[in-house]
């Protein structure tokens, strides 16, 4: 539509009317033409509800001298996590909170996460622009690595040199991505045994030599690290089995053993038994007994050597020529292995004709006539053969064992004459480790007596053993490195190496923590901060130095005590609310967040307002600020002070913020009419008035704000000789003339107008008298007053509700609540506009005319119109 179209004369609407819609085009065709193409912003995950995200309208390039204030902001396709604000183009989070790991897959981790969205920017209803609004989420660390797999087990030669490496095919996984994903690797209570080389493929590196027969297993923590602040980490256990190699030969206890055997032993009877020790295990350990090549045949045939257990036989096979004694030289073999050699003299003893005998044979290992029995021997172990000699049958009775040791005889095959010394119970190192047996058997003459002595070894049966059922210390925050906790203590009744105990901090206990392997004195070497961890609580391992070693494991718990090294903070140090005006007293503002990380009194924190604002209070109890008085817009429409929160520390600490409320308007005032000044005024208008000349001006107030200070005027009421002569504009107040001036219209006419206000919920309005009286002159003020005074003052109801909007009705433009008062703004700047032009084109008309108007009569016009009153000068008529 180009301009002449739009101002021709047969075309619907005025002038004026199409001028303010060319206005709002040529507006919105300039925003659009600066308003920019993409926008980008950045935001954490995880963030809380209305966390502020970035302002589309600050971020737009527009003019200097630009103005809309109709701009309203929509996304094409809504969020679920992220909100915009339609009017101020802001973008806040939503109580869905963002999750980065779910927005964006594990494989585009490493590239950045975004998210686009389109925004539509509307002007006065009309379309503007789209934007494309890329929001780049960032990571935190809210994901600790993890491994699959929970145990991972690794074996390893004994034989492996220091430096040699090993893979291990496990991986932790981290969803997070960049510097918070996994960063490195290590190991805990690895006691320097091994190490972890990180990597893209980790490996353990063996870091001393190994030995199965001292240590067969190791069990350690592998712990994964991300790069987060602070770190997150995730552990697994690594267990590693050291595999045997022949490395270790058989070996006897002793060198050479004396046995002396009776004449008259029975065949099959026990001479010996070996034991050679191979310190290795499975096929590495396996040992067979044979005899030297150097033992006579005759001592191979007397003495039957079993092979695989090393049981040495008496097979009875004597001659008189049959030597007394024997060297028996007995090889023990092993694979890969060059023989242990053990050197066996026995010696036959001729029989006593005249007196009873007592002979003992060993069964259980013997050095220099002492018995070595483990402990761990089970109740019925064999020790020793007894064998009684008593030809002419001297013994009377029974042999028995003499006192209270745990040990008893018991017949051999059925035989009088030979027994087996046997223990009678468990053998317990730590009770007793050495006993003397006392056999006893009496002849008429004589009490035989025969001492066997038996040393109980000690076996590590026993584990340490902690004097406290738990262990727990308390250390306050902020202390000074390598600060001593307490002292873990333990014992073990076990005796030798097997009773020396050391500690170990268990695999779930931070690096910060180190205990003295000796002496179990445990200490930190960090300054703990109770803020970031109150309690710990990790396990402490007693371990004895015997073949296996046994442990003992306790609970240790350590509290960190506060100190009052935290101030209050507030939420934000700048708070601002709203607030109605009317607001009850004692109500509800807002909540003043305060946090204090300390903890007791060091943590209670108390808020009150610093500069004495007697309109509010703090209510410390549901830490909420209250109003202390009524509040009025018209008064006052904001208020500022600053608010103090304070610990109970000794001493204390504090913190202040501000506060700002703001007091909304509501619609408690209605409009006031300053002109005409009474409903007895009037004005005269002149027949020749021309049509749609402004007659009269309804001037009003109204002292609220915003929606509820646009006032609308509509007649309510008309009295007159032609009521419907006279038109008000709803926008304006002005009174207009609607149709030529005939002269039956002459005469008083009274219009009631109604001057509401648009506010909400209720509208609130006021009425005013305005009278015209249509005549060339006044010839009779006293009779026109009397006439105001008594005549009827309405015909009819006009209008009982003022339309807001009957101009942007005529334009075709929606009357929408977000329109109108940029709309009735426009119109009224426009119509001022229009009123001074008219002005000034009726004072031309009026120069070139004043001789031909009436001396009392008045062509009242916008703004400057005067009203007659009852008080008019006399000399004007």
């Amino acid at each position: 539509m180009d301009l002449k179209s739009i101002l021709c004369v047969d075309c619907t609407g005025s002038v004026l009317q199409k001028l303010v819609y060319i206005l709002l085009m040529m507006f919105c065709h300039k925003i659009q033409s600066h308003l920019a193409t993409e926008l980008e912003y950045k935001v954490q995950e995880n963030e809380d509800e209305d966390i502020f995200i970035g302002n589309i309208a600050n971020d737009l390039t527009l003019p200097s001298d630009t103005v809309c204030d109709s701009l309203a902001y929509k996304f094409i396709k809504e969020m679920d996590y992220v909100m915009l604000k339609s009017e101020s183009g802001e973008l806040y989070t939503t109580k869905q909170k963002i999750d980065r790991e779910a927005l964006c897959p594990v494989e585009f981790h490493d590239a950045p996460c975004m998210q686009e969205v389109n925004v539509i920017i509307l002007c006065a209803g009309l379309y503007v622009q789209m934007v494309k609004v890329k929001i780049v989420i960032l990571d935190v660390n809210d994901n600790a690595p993890y491994f699959a797999e929970q145990v991972m087990k690794l074996a390893i030669p004994e034989d492996a040199a220091a430096g040699t490496s090993f893979g291990i095919d496990y991986f932790a996984t981290d969803n997070d991505a960049g510097k918070n994903s996994i960063q490195k690797y290590y190991l805990e209570n690895s006691h320097n045994v091994f190490s972890l080389k990180d990597g893209e493929t980790p490996s353990i590196v063996v870091q001393q030599s190994l030995d199965r027969e001292v240590t067969d297993s190791y069990e350690m923590k592998i712990v994964a690290v991300d790069g987060g602040t602070p770190p997150l980490s995730g552990t697994a256990t690594l267990l590693i089995n050291i595999q045997d190699i022949n490395d270790n030969c058989p070996v006897f206890n002793a060198s050479e053993f004396h046995i002396q055997v009776p004449e008259n032993t029975s065949s099959n009877s026990v001479v010996a038994q070996l034991h050679a020790i191979d310190a290795d295990i499975g096929p590495n350990a396996e040992i067979t007994y044979s005899y030297g090549n150097r033992v006579q045949d005759v001592s191979k045939k007397l003495f039957i050597l079993d092979s695989a257990t090393g049981l040495i036989r008496f097979s009875g096979n004597r001659s008189p020529e049959t030597p007394p004694e024997h060297k028996l030289t007995i090889l023990a073999n092993g694979p890969g292995c060059a023989p242990t050699i053990v050197q066996i003299t026995v010696s036959i003893i001729h029989s006593s004709k005249y007196s009873p005998k007592l002979e003992i044979s060993y069964i259980a290992n013997q050095a220099d006539g002492v018995i070595y029995l483990k402990e761990t021997a089970p109740e019925n172990t064999p020790i020793a053969l007894l064998e009684v000699t008593d030809p002419d049958h001297y013994l009377k009775g029974a042999v028995y064992i003499s006192g209270n040791v745990p040990f008893y005889l018991k017949p051999y095959e059925r035989s009088r004459n030979k027994h087996l010394v046997v223990t009678s119970q468990l053998l317990d190192h730590e009770l007793e480790n050495r006993y003397e047996i006392v056999i006893k058997a009496e002849d008429p003459h004589t009490l035989h007596e025969l001492t066997i002595y038996v040393s109980v070894t000690d076996e590590n049966d026993n584990s340490p053993q902690f004097h406290h059922s738990s262990f727990e210390a308390s250390i306050e925050e902020n202390n000074a490195p390598g600060a001593f906790l307490l002292k873990i203590s333990a014992t073990d009744v076990d005796s030798g190496q097997n009773g020396e105990v050391v500690y170990n901090l268990g695999p779930d206990a931070l690096p910060i923590f180190s205990i003295e392997r000796s002496t179990g004195n445990l200490t930190v070497s960090t300054t703990l901060d109770r803020e970031e961890e109150k309690l710990y609580r990790f396990t402490v391992s007693a371990s004895d130095r015997g073949v296996p070693p046994r442990k003992t494991s306790i609970i240790v718990t350590i509290h960190v005590l506060d100190q009052n090294d935290n101030m209050p903070s507030f939420l934000t140090n700048d708070y601002t609310f709203f607030i109605p005006e009317n607001f009850p007293r004692r109500g509800e503002i807002g909540v003043i967040n305060v946090t204090d990380l300390d903890a007791g009194p060091n943590g209670n924190v108390t808020v009150s307002i610093l500069n004495g604002s007697g309109n509010f209070l703090m209510d410390n109890t549901r830490g909420t600020l209250r109003c202390n008085s009524s509040v009025d817009r018209e008064k006052n429409t904001m208020h500022i002070f600053w608010v103090e929160a304070v610990d109970g520390g000794k001493p204390s600490l504090s913190a202040t913020a501000k506060i700002t409320v703001f007091v909304l308007d509501i619609n408690d005032n209605p409009p006031t009419v300053l002109l005409p000044q009474s409903n007895i005024s009037w004005l005269l208008v002149p027949p020749n008035t021309p049509q749609g000349a402004a007659v009269a001006e309804i001037y009003a107030i109204d002292n609220d704000a915003g929606i509820n200070a646009v006032m609308t005027y509509s007649i309510v009421g008309r009295n007159g000789p032609a009521p419907h002569v006279f038109g008000i504009n709803a926008a304006t107040g002005n009174i207009t003339l609607q149709e030529k001036l005939l002269r039956k219209d002459y005469g008083l006419y009274q219009l009631l107008v109604k001057v509401s206000d648009l506010g909400q919920p209720q509208p609130l309005y006021s009425t005013v008298m305005v009278n015209l009286f249509v005549n060339e002159t006044v010839s009779n003020k006293s009779y026109l007053e009397e006439l105001v005074h008594r005549q009827a003052l309405f015909t009819e109801e006009e209008q009982t509700e003022p339309n807001p909007c009957p101009l942007l009705q005529t334009l075709d433009i929606p009357c929408s609540p977000p329109i109108i008062p940029i709309a009735i703004t426009m119109i009224i700047v426009s119509a001022i506009f229009f009123t001074i032009a008219l002005c000034m084109l009726l004072s031309m008309k009026k120069k070139s005319k004043r001789k031909e108007l009436y001396i009392d009569a008045q062509i009242p016009l916008k703004i400057n119109l005067d009203y007659y009153t009852k008080d008019w000068n006399d000399e004007q008529l």
